[in-house]
């Protein structure tokens, strides 16, 4: 992360890196599919922290809305994902990278982010034009999962 981040970009960074985690894993996909996840990260928590890093993101995120990093802005926007099938805690969040002097974006990134139990999910899809959201279908299913597993 550059030093230059101000305070709450530097703490969402960290929070989307898992910073703090008691286990984390990630997974890549390889494909061509408009919408489809291209990497999805997986971290657990121990006791409460799970909550805790979850209000952290959100809080890191209502203050870094952009970011200048390597001749790039990064402009952050996030809402509540309340549609059927997720729990409260989860956020879709959009970044998107326009290089200096360009009019159009150079990369946009659609992430979900969820927490299910002690577990906080990231699943992302690099977008090229016309830039759609990442598809729901694989993350409720992995909600499903994570809610058995913990039993809840």
């Amino acid at each position: 992360m550059p030093a230059e981040l101000t305070a709450p970009c530097t703490a969402m960074w960290g929070l989307l890196g898992q910073r703090g985690a008691h286990a984390a894993v990630s997974q890549t996909f390889d494909t061509e599919e408009p919408g489809s996840p291209t990497v999805n990260f997986l971290s657990s928590y121990a006791g409460t922290d799970a909550v805790t890093v979850f209000g952290r993101l959100r809080t890191a995120l209502a203050g870094c809305p952009s970011v200048e990093e390597d001749g790039r802005t990064v402009t952050i926007r996030y809402e509540d994902l309340d549609t059927g099938g997720f729990p409260e805690d989860t956020l879709r969040i959009r970044m998107t990278m326009t290089d200096a002097g360009s009019t159009g974006p150079a990369e946009v990134i659609d992430r979900i982010v969820t927490r299910v139990g002690v577990c906080v999910t990231d699943l992302s899809a690099t977008g090229t034009e016309p830039y759609p959201r990442v598809s729901e279908t694989p993350i409720l299913r992995q909600i499903d999962r994570l809610r058995a597993a913990q039993g809840l």
